[in-house]
Parts: structure tokens; C-alpha cells; sequence
């Protein structure tokens, strides 16, 4: 099984070095022009996968093309400036050039005259024999003409411009790597295949071209369009500076990626390795001999994880049958590829495995088997909306002051269901719909309507809805209610039936005066008794205004707590009352808190509802070395890794081992998270039954799950 280091390559070169910055400050910068900005022609697989690392010591793992060179060093492209030097900030001259460039065209599959005719440059003379066909290799080709009628100039450095015209001219004699089926097959391009559409305007971003001849710029477009070109910075390409040997190298590795070119021995790729929701990527399968030669009917076995009976310990199938190789297996074609679509499930991950046995080894073994791999990983698309606002959270109905706030944001989050985890998608689309009913008047809808909004990487998008104009005096007449709704297609179709998923968030601004409007009890979920079968419990209950304020300073309230004697508590300047008592329990009854008789600094009754922590449960721990038969949880808290069952309190961690035993064919270990998802699926879940193996507080715990909570 090949061994290779990982590649940074995917990390283009956009903003280079100092050097070339200083050079491009010169260039006169062209106006801006229409430009498409992202590249319409890339391709589809990666010749430099996997391949080692090229060990250069002044080119480190964090370089900005240490992928590209380690690339052009495995195949032969270059050998470094010394056994152990790259030199990527050297400029490249053009007898250097015309090697690296011969080294290339051989293998992208351009067929160069071992003995081509003589250009009949006069100062090639005193060069090596080998830069002497490189440069005749080149004229033959077509791909340079030299400096003029005689002379190539071998000394003279490479710019930017002329490396773009020298890469333009030999991707075009290349056929680009295809799976055969004409041009809907088509997984790698030339810049002749780069041409304005409808769908693809041609462009580039750079704005200092204006100095370029028509060839170059036309060059460099459409190396930009192909992925193979890129820039000094965003904007500039920097057409009169020097090439350097780290530039040439990325701009080398895009021109493989779009060949069939690939690693000796057997490799598998994917266009696309993750993705959100399900998705059928293209699979290509290469075998190449130890020169990069394609093998043509190569017999090579295909089998992906998903379809096969779980690997066991020592790297075997379950079933030896699902990945076995046999002579008549699929075979590779005249161009020693396999083309295929893979397949993953929404949320779930799947890997493609592909191995060559021969007649005496049959059965696959990961541990032994000479194979590649490669993982397809979805991310659980997006399903639904969920919709908040910066409202006050213990406000009602949504009301705002709007003597003191003008306006409230609402953050639109992707979410995988109703419910849901958090989607973390960038660049979806999301409508917005405002609706505005003064008070006593028909409701408007504001038009235009908003602009859409669209995603950023966190899945989130965010919209402001700004108030009326106050007068800021206490009720006048501003009150009014907006919605905003939003909107997401989530099934790309346009349909004006079904126009896809819709939540609101409602405003209602207001400048009443405040008022009392609610009390909130709070009191601990349990407490544990002593020996005593006593527990001490803390109740206490806060106060709040129609826009969520704490309130109510200096009002009292009678707090009772089981069976000791309730007692009558003033509120704070918090807006809280609280009292704490010692009260008798039995172990899994309810310990019960009441809150009443609320009265004003004037001792006259108040009529305000108080909601929550009426009921405290009693508890003890568990014994250590305690063992139970399967039951069914009373409750989870989760945020303290304990749970309940019957009245006893028991405590997990991650050291403690945890069994999946809801399963009818068979037990599996699982993480504390998986424990928590089958005891506890969701709040207004019933909790699952879980058999106490055995519990050591203090050590390691085994627990069973044998019915998940529905």
C-alpha cells in the first residue's frame, strides 16, 4: 500500500512574494473589466494525490506550494537546485525552462521528436546536450520560436507573460483527461475549450493586463479559466515579473491535473470527497507502471464500505465474497482508467476501495493488500429554518419598547430538520417577506421587498426590522406589528405551489408603560436527603414587565417549601424573592414549592401569574459496586452526566464503558455522546431504559442500553 505524505497544494498561490510584489508595483494597472471571478474550466481529478513528499529542506510543509513541488519533483519534472534544495524564490531561466517544459509534454501524453530538426539558434552552442534537444524539442513543437530569427536567449529569465504564452501553447497539444463519452465526458480541459457561453463568461480578475500583448492576455485568461494560472495578488497577475520556481511549480501541477497523468501504481480519486445532503461524485480508477504509463486492461476490484459486511479486527470482509478479486473483475481502459459514479447517504460517509489480487491472493486484507482508497463524507444538508431575534427572551408576545430600542435583529439559521443540529452551509439563498399593521389600520406589505439574504459559512444569515419613529413620550401612538418571513427552497425546483420552507418573526412594538406581567419560579430538578431524610432547597422566584425587564422591586411574596412553614419574602432591586428551607422527603417523591400572595409596598394584593419550579424530586446516591436490572430512566441531566432511576442518582463519565444493546442482532460499544442520544433523544422525549452492569462512582461503570427513548 503506497505511503504518501499530504499535500498542501490545494492552497493556490494567490499573494506571493515581496519580491514579486515590489516587481508588479511598476506595472501600469489596466482599468477594471468585466470578469467572470471564478475559474468555469477546472478539473475534475488530481494528478498530484497522494503523492511523497519531495524532502527539500528550504521548501517546508506550511509553503504556500509545497504540494506543487513535492508534485513536479515525484514525477520527474524537476530535481531540485541540489540534492536537497529546491529553491523556490529563484527566478527560472529559459534553458531551464525549456527542460522542465520537454519533462512535462512527455508526460501529458505530447509525442516529442527524440531527434527534432535544428532551430538554428546561434547561442544554444555551449550548452549541455540535453537543455540543446530541450530547446529544439520546444521549436519543433511549436511552443517557442526563441528571441528572434537565431537567437533563444538561455540566460534571459522567464516572466509571467511568457510562461502563460509557453503553458497556453502545450496544454493545446495535449488531449485533456476524458472518460470517453465526447464532451459530456470531458474531466480535464485546453485552453482552446475555453469560450464565452450563456452559462460561462470568460474573465480573469486581474486589472493589470493593460500592458500585455493579445496573446499573453488572451494566455493568461485562459489559464485562469482552467485553474492553472493564478496571481501575485487578488487583482494583479504580474505579466512582466519573473517567474519563480515556486510559481512555475503550481502553475505546472494544475497543468497535470487536467492530463491523464497520474501516480505509478494504482490510484483512486473522487471530483468531489464531501459534500452536505446525499450526493454521486465521479470515481476514476488509474494504474500506472513505474514510468506513468497508463496499463490498458488491468484487471482492478472496486468495492465500497457501504455495500460490504462490516471489516473485522485483523482487516478482513465479514464476507470475504463482498471484496474477493478476480481475474474477470473490471478492467481498465485504453487510457488505464476506470470511470464510475460513486454514492453517499445524506449524513453519512462511504468509502471506495480498489485493489489488484492476482491468482494466488484473493481475499482482500487491509493490513497486507497493495490498495488505494478513497472517502466520500457527507454533511447532513439542510432541511429547515430556524428563526430568533435579540427580543428579550422573557418578554411577551414578542413586544419591544420603542422608547428604547429602534430596532431588533433576527438571525435565520440552516438547520437539518425540524428541531434539529445546526447546518453550517454558506450560500443559501433566503427570501424575505415584511409585513407592517399599524395599530387600528389594515396591514401593508413593504414593497419592494427586501433583498434576499444568503448564507455565510456558519449557515446563518441576519435581517434588521426597524421600528417606527418615536416621539419619546409614553404612549404615542406608535404601536405596530411587523413579520418578517423567510423563505428557502430546499428543493432548488422554483415551484410557485411549493415554494419551499417558511418561518416568521414577529415585532411587536410598543411604548406602553411598563407593567407587571409574570413571575417565574425557580427551584433545583432534585436534592438529596440526608440521613435524616432531610434536604435543604432554595426556591425563588423573579418578576418580569411585558418586554422581559425584571421588576417588581419592593413587592413581597409567601414562598413555601414541603412541609416547612411558607414564609413572605420581598423582592430585590433584581426582581427576585427568594427563601431557603429544610424540609423532610422521601426518596423519589416530589418535594413540593408554592409561590402566593403576592402584594405591592402597600400590602394590596397583585394578581400576577407564576409559572415553574413547583417540584423538587428526592434523591440519593447510588451505592458504589450497585448493579439493577433494566429500568426505565425517571430522568437525565445531562449537563452533569447523571441520571435517575427509582430515586437513585447515578453518575457517568467517558472512562465508564457503554453497551448499545437495542439492537436485535447484536451489542455494540458506544461513546458517553452516542449513551446520551439513546437515553435522552430530545427534551420532550421519553427516556430510554438503560440495566446497570455495574457502578463505581469513583471508577469505571457499565451501562446498558437496552430501549433507546422514543
Amino acid at each position: 500500500k503506497l505511503m504518501f505524505a499530504s499535500l498542501s497544494r490545494f492552497r493556490r498561490q494567490i499573494a506571493v512574494l515581496a519580491a514579486l510584489a515590489m516587481l508588479a508595483s511598476v506595472l501600469v494597472a489596466a482599468p477594471a473589466v468585466a470578469a467572470d471571478p471564478a475559474p468555469d474550466y477546472t478539473a475534475t481529478f488530481d494528478a498530484c494525490i497522494d503523492v511523497p513528499g519531495s524532502g527539500f529542506e528550504d521548501v517546508p510543509s506550511g509553503h504556500a506550494n509545497a504540494g506543487d513541488i513535492d508534485c513536479i519533483a515525484y514525477y520527474g519534472i524537476t530535481k531540485g537546485t541540489s540534492a536537497t534544495t529546491y529553491s523556490p524564490l529563484m527566478s527560472v531561466t529559459r534553458e531551464h525552462m525549456a527542460l522542465f517544459l520537454t519533462r512535462l509534454a512527455g508526460l501529458v501524453g505530447i509525442e516529442i521528436a527524440s531527434n527534432p530538426a535544428d532551430p538554428r539558434f546561434t547561442d544554444t552552442g555551449d550548452l549541455s546536450m540535453e537543455s540543446q534537444v530541450a530547446i529544439a524539442q520546444l521549436a519543433d513543437l511549436g511552443i517557442t520560436k526563441g528571441t528572434s530569427a537565431t537567437t533563444y536567449s538561455p540566460a534571459d529569465s522567464v516572466t509571467r507573460g511568457q510562461m502563460a504564452l509557453f503553458i497556453s501553447r502545450l496544454m493545446d497539444l495535449m488531449d485533456p483527461m476524458s472518460d470517453g463519452d465526447g464532451d459530456n465526458g470531458a474531466e480535464g480541459f485546453i485552453p482552446k475549450d475555453v469560450k464565452v457561453t450563456d452559462d460561462t463568461p470568460v474573465g480573469s480578475p486581474f486589472t493589470d493586463l493593460g500592458s500585455a500583448t493579445k496573446s499573453a492576455y488572451d494566455a493568461i485568461t485562459a489559464l485562469y479559466e482552467l485553474g492553472v494560472a493564478s496571481g501575485i495578488s487578488d487583482t494583479a497577475y504580474g505579466p512582466s515579473a519573473l517567474i519563480t520556481r515556486a510559481s512555475m511549480a503550481d502553475f505546472m501541477a494544475g497543468v497535470l491535473d487536467h492530463s491523464n497523468a497520474r501516480p505509478a501504481g494504482i490510484s483512486i480519486s473522487a471530483a468531489k470527497t464531501s459534500d452536505f445532503g446525499p450526493y454521486s461524485p465521479k470515481i476514476v480508477t488509474s494504474y500506472r507502471d513505474d514510468n506513468f504509463v497508463p496499463m490498458v486492461d488491468v484487471s482492478i476490484k472496486i468495492f465500497e464500505s457501504a455495500l460490504v459486511s462490516d471489516f473485522t479486527e485483523d482487516g478482513t470482509c465479514g464476507d470475504p465474497a463482498d471484496c474477493a478479486w478476480s481475474d474477470d473483475d473490471v478492467l481498465t481502459d485504453d487510457s488505464g482508467n476506470i470511470h464510475q459514479l460513486g454514492n453517499v447517504d445524506n449524513g453519512m460517509s462511504n468509502t471506495y476501495y480498489a485493489w489488484m489480487g492476482d491468482e494466488d491472493t484473493t481475499d482482500f486484507d487491509a493490513d497486507d493488500a497493495d490498495y488505494a482508497s478513497v472517502t466520500l463524507s457527507s454533511t447532513k444538508d439542510a432541511a429547515a429554518i430556524k428563526v430568533t431575534t435579540d427580543i428579550n427572551e422573557e418578554a411577551s408576545d414578542d413586544k419591544v419598547n420603542l422608547d428604547k430600542d429602534s430596532s431588533v435583529i433576527v438571525t435565520v439559521q440552516l438547520i437539518d430538520g425540524d428541531g434539529g443540529e445546526n447546518v453550517a452551509k454558506s450560500g443559501v439563498k433566503i427570501g424575505v417577506k415584511l409585513t407592517q399593521e399599524p395599530e387600528g389600520e389594515d396591514m401593508l406589505t413593504v414593497y419592494p421587498a427586501p433583498a434576499d439574504l444568503e448564507t455565510d459559512d456558519d449557515g446563518q444569515a441576519t435581517f434588521t426590522i426597524t421600528g417606527p419613529p418615536s416621539e419619546g413620550t409614553d404612549n404615542d401612538d406608535g404601536d405596530r406589528d411587523d413579520v418578517a418571513t423567510f423563505t428557502v427552497d430546499f428543493n432548488g425546483d422554483d415551484d410557485t405551489d411549493d415554494p419551499g420552507e417558511s418561518k416568521a418573526a414577529t415585532v411587536a412594538w410598543t411604548d406602553d408603560d411598563s407593567v407587571l406581567e409574570k413571575g417565574e419560579g425557580s427551584a433545583p430538578a432534585y436534592v438529596i436527603l440526608n440521613s435524616k431524610d432531610e434536604a435543604s432547597i432554595r426556591a425563588s422566584v423573579t418578576f418580569y414587565d411585558q418586554y422581559g425587564n425584571t421588576t417588581a422591586r419592593g413587592h413581597t411574596v409567601s414562598i413555601g417549601i414541603g412541609k416547612a412553614d411558607a414564609e413572605r419574602r420581598t423582592v430585590s432591586s433584581r426582581g427576585v424573592a427568594s427563601y431557603r428551607a429544610t424540609s423532610e422527603g422521601t426518596v423519589g417523591d416530589d418535594i413540593t414549592v408554592t409561590y402566593s400572595g403576592v402584594q405591592d409596598s402597600d400590602e394590596n394584593s397583585v394578581s400576577v401569574p407564576i409559572t415553574g419550579g413547583t417540584a423538587v424530586t428526592a434523591v440519593r446516591h447510588a451505592p458504589d459496586d450497585d448493579s439493577a436490572a433494566a429500568a426505565k430512566i425517571d430522568a437525565v441531566y445531562a449537563d452533569e452526566n447523571r441520571f435517575r432511576i427509582r430515586g437513585l442518582l447515578y453518575t457517568y463519565d467517558a472512562d465508564d464503558t457503554f453497551v448499545d444493546d437495542t439492537m436485535a442482532d447484536k451489542s455494540v460499544m458506544v461513546d458517553m455522546a452516542k449513551f446520551e442520544s439513546l437515553i435522552a433523544p430530545g427534551d420532550s422525549d421519553t427516556a430510554g431504559t438503560v440495566q446497570v452492569v455495574s457502578y463505581d462512582d469513583d471508577g469505571s461503570s457499565i451501562f446498558r442500553v437496552t430501549a433507546a427513548g422514543s
